[in-house]
């Protein structure tokens, strides 16, 4: 789709009665009227279509000061803020001699009354790091003084970066990165620069609000979990089937690198928390035998789990699914073939497509610019994940062997700790409420800063849990919100991760939650289960539980920890 067209979309978006899910509210210091078309079609396409509301030109810090203003009075859900150095700095030379610190604190103080305004408005801020100035009076001289204008500018963008990145209901984007996306000589438009104040060609604008839709829907929305990738002319060059192990094409230059390149990329996914998997219509023995090249970066043990025969791969998939206890929406399929895409996308259209480029040099742009990868940091729990779904297989092998249920998970050794979160469990916190499903009493979602909120509250009680068993550490799994009442409690928000569940670890929340209450809740605990479409495990528990009917209030029953399940003290964590 053209630019002109996304415009004329965003047109025709605005005009429809369609309910927005979000409001976005847009400040800047230039004029940023493009940008709303380009964000809003992107917000749209991913399902969460919003309203976009442009504050007053270059009236940032004005507008997050005072709770009467434009931007307070339109209540945003998300604070978007895009600011220029040039901008910033408009009262002062450009950097030349001057400590580059003493450039940082118009900009700090700027995107500290942003977040205290999103703070107080309830708001997710999105605060982008502005570009290098593009005038630069040394010119390629600037390169060689510690003091000029991109040294002072690195400085500045990294001094705001470590100071906002991290906190809660606080994204960082980066101007820069779209300004680089797009080229120096075309992402600028010097004569509307003059005559408008708009400082970025239409194709900047663009990608800013195409980048800034994909950071708000990662803020919305779990990321995706797995990577499922085919094995021929995708981890390889050609087809192993029929030139052999030998034969495959992974050699140190040529195409065979961009193959081992893309092998590198997967592995570092791996390493942030992205369980790999393979697909492949092949002879399972071949593919093996290929792993056995001295060439490969990736091996055997890098993947949780495979699929290789002659099935459909959408049927692979759902089988996969099963086995890792993960929905047809956490994964991203990556496969050369158009065809083999279209039968999983017309069989699960939840999972995500990449199509590996006949060149396999264009990997990258294929990969990353697909948008299906993004994610945020990556907590503890997402650096342990490719570890976890190993100690599982153990765990399922032990229970192949046992005679009984009850001996199984008598074997294993189950400890848990059940605790109020800390500043730093927070992250983790919001990434289980935004994306947990299956075992969820009604898939209420909050972000960090509702979070925050509660736990600053005194009329409500939230723990999370810590679990690990003989085999190796689960991490934080779950997590329960209790609302205290005059004479009662009311259980908010509780849920577990699927690959915790059925081990005891639920019933153990639920006894801590009722052995927990103050006195004067009398032990009364209510709870309305909401049927969702994934969440039958949670709605199956608290039916046993006394909620028999999904939507109604019930009173939860009493129930004991499990004798196999070792309470643990905080002072132990």
């Amino acid at each position: 789709m053209s630019l002109l067209q996304t415009r004329l979309r965003w047109q025709k978006i605005v005009r429809s009665e369609r309910t927005p899910q979000l409001k976005v509210a847009v400040l800047s210091t230039f004029t940023v009227n493009s940008v709303a078309p380009y964000l809003g079609t992107a917000l749209e396409d991913a399902g969460l279509p919003a309203d976009v509301f442009l504050g007053p030109y270059n009236q940032v810090v004005q507008e997050c000061l005072s709770d009467e203003s434009e931007t307070a009075r339109y209540a945003p859900d998300v604070l978007v803020v895009l600011p220029r150095l040039e901008d910033v700095w408009v009262r002062r030379p450009l950097p030349l001699v001057d400590d580059p610190k003493t450039y940082g604190g118009e900009l700090i103080e700027m995107a500290e009354a942003c977040a205290a305004a999103a703070a107080r408005w309830g708001a997710i801020l999105v605060f982008a790091l502005p570009p290098v100035p593009e005038s630069v009076p040394l010119g390629v001289g600037d390169a060689s003084n510690p003091s000029g204008v991109h040294a002072t500018a690195a400085t500045v963008r990294e001094e705001v970066r470590q100071r906002i990145a991290g906190r809660t209901g606080v994204l960082v984007a980066d101007i820069e990165d779209a300004v680089r996306y797009v080229g120096g000589a075309r992402a600028y438009n010097p004569p509307m620069l003059t005559v408008a104040r708009i400082p970025f060609a239409e194709e900047t604008f663009a990608t800013l609000g195409q980048r800034l839709a994909r950071l708000i829907t990662l803020n919305q929305r779990a990321a995706r979990k797995a990577v499922l990738v085919d094995a021929d002319n995708t981890l390889w060059g050609g087809v192993v089937g029929e030139e052999g192990p030998a034969g495959i094409d992974l050699s140190d230059s040529g195409p065979g690198e961009a193959h081992r390149s893309f092998q590198s990329y997967l592995l570092e996914l791996r390493r942030a928390g992205v369980l790999l998997a393979i697909t492949s219509k092949n002879n399972e023995a071949d593919v093996w035998e290929a792993f056995e090249r001295r060439e490969m970066v990736l091996k055997k043990e890098h993947f949780s789990a495979w699929k290789i025969n002659w099935k459909p791969k959408s049927e692979n998939i759902r089988e996969l699914a099963g086995e890792l206890g993960l929905a047809p929406d956490s994964f991203v399929l990556i496969d050369d073939s158009p065809v083999e895409l279209a039968e999983v996308q017309a069989a699960l259209p939840a999972v995500g497509l990449i199509l590996f480029p006949s060149d396999p040099a264009g990997w990258l742009a294929a990969v990353q610019g697909s948008g299906l990868l993004d994610r945020l940091p990556p907590t503890a729990e997402d650096l342990r994940r490719a570890e976890s779904y190993g100690q599982e297989r153990a765990r399922q092998e032990v229970a192949r062997r046992a005679s009984s249920p009850e001996e199984f998970l008598a074997s294993l050794g189950v400890k848990v700790r059940i605790f109020a979160p800390g500043p730093s469990d927070l992250p983790r916190l919001a990434q289980m409420v935004a994306k947990t499903n299956q075992f969820n009493l009604n898939c209420r979602r909050r972000d960090a800063a509702e979070l925050a909120a509660l736990l600053a509250n005194p009329g409500y009680c939230v723990r999370v849990v810590q679990a690990e068993d003989r085999f190796g550490e689960y991490g934080v799994v779950g997590a329960y919100i209790v609302e205290i009442c005059s004479d009662h409690a009311v259980l908010d928000t509780f849920l577990l991760s699927c690959r915790a569940m059925g081990r005891g670890i639920e019933e153990a929340m639920l006894a801590d939650a009722i052995a927990s209450l103050p006195s004067h809740c009398n032990s009364q605990l209510f709870a309305t289960v909401e049927e969702q479409p994934r969440n039958q495990p949670a709605r199956d528990f608290f039916r046993k539980a006394g909620c028999a009917v999904p939507g109604e209030r019930c009173a939860l029953s009493r129930v004991e920890r499990p004798r196999h399940v070792q309470e643990l003290s905080l002072a132990s964590r």
